[in-house]
């Protein structure tokens, strides 16, 4: 039997990951239980002399095996310790959490260690420096440390059978049916890490000022806006190499780029801006990526000549506007999309025609919000470009009178903003009863990432966040869990249909049947049911908006409980790719869940306001 070991109280994240394939392992291979694991190094098995060691979640394997398997030389003193390889030395000490690798200084999650007569060391760590994945294979009996894994199966296919070569993704909605696994058994329990590198930073310019990492391949990043001074950090984990020069910008949105190494996994880009700035990051499927900053709102004012209204301001370029139009008391609300307004935000009275009052100010990183108090009903029309700016016109009357105004004049209505009038109360989404799924939960940990994140933690951290949203919008909110419990796939629709629910949301995160290879969001919908495949469309365009991942576009499904256990308008989202290193670093940051459960929470308001009768 495996020998696990814990040092201290100080236990590893990865620690569970490792503990739950284990388990696994015992209970799906319970030959094996009875018997030592085996280790073979490619197709080679190597004759250990005591059983494997975990501790606190690491895999520690005998020094003596990189000497006899690996082609290395080893030296001890100790308690001081010498690996030579042919483009490498690696030092240790004995109970030191310490390495250098060719100089350079590393922290070891777990020390080398003298047990049973041998020493033993980090496998993970010599793995990553060495480029080597650890595998589990069931029909050998153990694990397989190569240059290069195998074609990952997951620990799904200890449950599902999946069709060979498919690339499509696992979705963990919880199919109705399953099927026994048919081929070998593969369980990846690490790989090494990509190498990566920063080649340049491009300025591009443009209306957006936007900025270009080159980067060799597609890297998990966080990003941070500082306002003293005001600058934008874009942390790039797992890149390695130097950093480019830094690059001087004459912008007025951003002065400079410099990048720098944070620390051995990480590289630091720095935007020096002129003032903070909302900003979007976008990532090319390839590996790069583009950094769009918002456009630059300036010089608001209301202006009427001859009995015409209008806004006039200036701006880098067009932007978006969304019109929603209030009752009691009656107000329009003009969305600037990816703006940030440069000047102070203010609430002032006016006199002008219908507006009564009106106020500016930045309703959200990326929305400039605009707001005119009436007395009488008045529309915007499209945005017009002027020798000293840009100006949004004013109709004085409905929506629907405006837009009617513009077929007069042959103009596109679909070019109104807000050509429907949609009176609502201060809570958008009052009246309205939400189901809120998170998915998995307690002994079910759903998909398991490469630093040990359960699915389950981050479907309830992002289900939280978004009920808490939906709350404060008038939504009564049912969860069919609001903790670290396991509620069956049939319970799950049943909770929404006991609670009179108008809408289902269940958040999930993804995995591939080649672990490490898929990327991006995608919603599922209840196959033949067109209220919920528009329901899936407009929640998948205003996450992937929100988080700025690979739109993977929603899919209709026949075969998800949660789907056929109710006929109310349901969808399951699957926001990341937790088996993917990259996004799993992104999934397990509050940072990135608030976000996405922004993003769910505009599709949800999009949805209700789009199409409320």
């Amino acid at each position: 039997m495996m020998v696990i070991l814990s040092a201290g109280g100080r236990m590893m994240k990865r620690a569970g990951l490792i503990a739950f394939f284990l388990i696994a392992i015992i209970l799906f291979c319970p030959r094996l239980s009875q018997a030592a694991l085996k280790l073979f190094v490619e197709d080679e098995e190597v004759q250990l002399k005591s059983d494997l060691v975990m501790i606190n979640g690491n895999y520690m394997i005998p020094l003596w095996v990189f000497a006899e398997h690996l082609g290395a030389q080893i030296q001890v003193d100790e308690p001081r310790i010498e690996i030579v390889f042919e483009d490498m030395t690696v030092h240790m000490e004995l109970g030191v959490e310490l390495a250098l690798v060719d100089g350079r200084e590393y922290t070891l999650e777990v020390a080398p260690q003298l047990l049973q007569g041998e020493i033993i060391v980090p496998l993970r760590f010599m793995a990553d420096r060495r480029h080597l994945s650890l595998t589990f294979v069931q029909e050998l009996g153990g694990f397989r440390l190569a240059r290069k894994s195998p074609r990952f199966t997951g620990l799904s296919s200890l449950f599902t059978q999946e069709e060979e070569g498919s690339a499509a993704a696992v979705s963990h909605g919880d199919s109705d049916e399953r099927e026994p696994e048919q081929e070998e058994t593969t369980i990846v329990l690490y790989e090494p890490s990509e190498e990566r590198g920063l080649r340049e930073i491009v300025f591009l310019g443009g209306p957006r000022a936007s900025i270009f990492l080159d980067l060799e391949s597609y890297t998990g990043y966080q990003t941070i806006l500082l306002e003293h001074p005001a600058r934008l950090v874009i942390d790039l984990y797992g890149v390695q190499g130097d950093p480019p020069p830094m690059l001087e910008v004459d912008s007025s949105v951003v002065s400079a780029v410099r990048a720098s190494r944070f620390d051995d996994q990480t590289l630091r880009v720095v935007c020096d801006l002129r003032a903070p700035t909302g900003y979007r990051v976008l990532p090319a499927a390839e590996g790069g990526l583009t950094i769009e900053f918002n456009y630059q709102l300036s010089a608001l004012t209301l202006e009427e000549e001859d009995g015409s209204l209008w806004l006039s301001f200036e701006i880098s370029s067009a932007p978006e506007v969304q019109a929603t139009y209030l009752e009691n008391p009656l107000r329009l609300v003009l969305d600037f999309q990816d703006t940030t307004l440069v000047s102070r935000s203010f609430d002032v009275p006016v006199n002008l025609g219908p507006i009564a009052r009106w106020r500016a100010g930045q309703h959200s990183p990326s929305v400039t919000r605009i707001v005119l108090e009436l007395t009488e009903p008045v529309a915007p029309l499209p945005v017009e470009e002027r020798p000293r700016g840009y100006v949004l016109p004013l109709f004085p009357g409905t929506a629907a009178e405006a837009a009617a105004y513009l077929r007069a004049q042959q103009v596109p209505a679909a070019e109104v903003p807000g050509t429907e009038v949609l009176p609502v109360q201060e809570g958008v989404l009052s009246g309205l009863v939400i189901a809120v799924d998170p998915g998995h939960g307690g002994s079910d940990p759903g998909t398991i990432g490469y630093r040990g994140t359960f699915e389950k933690d981050v479907n309830l951290a992002i289900s939280l966040y978004l009920g808490e949203l939906l709350s404060e919008a008038g939504a009564k909110v049912v969860y069919t869990r609001d903790s670290d419990i396991y509620v069956s796939i049939f319970k799950r629709p049943e909770v929404a249909v006991e609670a009179r629910a108008d809408l289902f949301v269940s958040v999930h995160a993804n995995s591939n049947i080649e672990r490490g290879r898929a990327r991006g969001t995608e919603t599922l919908y209840r196959a033949g049911d067109p209220v919920s495949e528009l329901f899936a469309r407009i929640v998948q365009e205003e996450l992937v908006k929100a988080i700025t991942l690979i739109d993977r576009r929603i899919w209709g499904r026949e075969d998800l409980a949660v789907f056929n256990g109710s006929d109310i308008p349901s969808i399951l989202v699957e926001v990341g790719f937790l088996d993917h290193p990259d996004e799993e670093v992104l999934l397990r940051a509050p940072g990135f869940q608030q976000a996405a459960a922004q993003g769910i929470f505009n599709g949800i308001v999009r949805f209700y306001l789009e199409n409320k009768r």
